[in-house]
């Protein structure tokens, strides 16, 4: 039955004559952080009257549809929208304009394409299979984002929605960055919690962490998070030596392992031009604050938040320069003690 679904020319008939809808109000459904939504729909959300997306990853998902959905509104399912979104949609689309479902892949032909992996085939086969009659029922139109989609399931020229530029931020991007390794474990917990806060109210910041698929899923789903795997020292060192960020983390929970912590971190920070915001149980901690070399924060969650938010703001060339000072004179009193010695 599944191979006779997928192998029909046609998804299903729409029902009405596809003009050009991309207008009024409108109801985006589907993955908030992805490149579908971001090519296709949120950089055209200035050409309606009132644009709204509903982030299926969301645990409330299914609420924000039913508070979202207004006489007269377009509802655009994007890929592969959850079962019971489309379950429930069926009760409320009378009173919109029209719901349309949107694919930028061959989700209906993906179990017959080998060259896919097989989880990926068998998970969106799977979905299909269940979802078509819903979405038959519930749907009038196919928007699709190829020529060769429209052709294949015998749409018109008018379902075909061709992607758009992303826009640049207009707000300079801000570049922070955490190298913890698996020992850092509790500050790692307290990093991610300033993360999510720091993403939350800021639309230009970009985090860069290092740690492994443990990380990656926790921080799965705070949005410009970027996640390299470990690797060598002198892979790191060329990494660390060859490039300009801005503001580095170097957090210290409270624990007897921490407590044995040289000032290192502040040599990766200021190597990568960086400048750094220091728990206040770093080794240095004092003398950064004195020399105006970072700033030293508690252990806070807000204060980290708005220490990073200080920074964005702050000309940061004379704490980098404070900071380079400090690492250059704690090198100076160790070569002449050996020299001493």
């Amino acid at each position: 039955m599944l191979k006779a679904l997928i192998r029909s020319p046609k998804l299903f008939t729409p029902s009405v004559q596809y003009t050009n809808d991309w207008n009024g109000e409108v109801v985006v459904i589907g993955r908030s952080i992805s490149p579908t939504v971001d090519f296709y729909f949120r950089n055209r959300s200035h050409q309606v009257q009132k644009y709204t997306e509903i982030d299926i990853s969301r645990d409330d998902c299914l609420e924000q549809v039913f508070d979202s959905i207004t006489a007269g509104c377009l509802i655009v399912l994007v890929r592969d929208v959850p079962l019971n979104i489309l379950r429930h949609l069926g009760d409320t689309t009378a009173m919109c304009t029209g719901v349309i479902w949107f694919i930028d892949d061959d989700i209906p032909g993906a179990y017959l394409d080998r060259t896919l992996p097989r989880p990926y085939r068998k998970r969106l086969s799977s979905w299909y299979r269940k979802a078509r009659p819903l979405l038959k029922a519930v749907c009038d139109k196919i928007w699709v984002s190829t020529t060769h989609l429209a052709e294949k399931y015998q749409l018109p020229a008018e379902a075909v929605l061709s992607p758009t530029q992303i826009e640049k931020e207009k707000l300079p991007l801000v570049r922070c960055f955490y190298h913890g390794s698996s020992s850092h474990q509790e500050d790692w917990k307290f990093v991610l919690k300033v993360i999510r806060k720091v993403q939350s109210r800021n639309l230009n910041t970009w985090f860069e962490l290092i740690g492994n698929h443990s990380l990656y899923k926790a921080a799965r789903g705070i949005p410009r998070v970027q996640i390299l795997h470990p690797m060598p020292w002198p892979d790191y060192l060329t990494m660390t030596s060859s490039r300009t960020m801005d503001i580095g983390l170097a957090p210290l929970m409270s624990n007897s392992f921490n407590q044995s912590r040289s000032h290192t971190k502040m040599l990766d920070i200021c190597r990568q031009n960086a400048v750094g915001i220091y728990s206040a149980r770093f080794p240095l901690s004092e003398l950064i604050e004195k020399s105006n070399a970072g700033l030293i924060v508690d252990d806070e969650v807000d204060s980290w938040v708005e220490a990073i938010e200080q920074l964005m703001i702050l000309d940061k060339k004379a704490m980098l320069s404070n900071a380079n000072k400090i690492i250059q004179n704690i090198e100076s009193s160790s070569r002449a003690l050996n020299e001493a010695v």
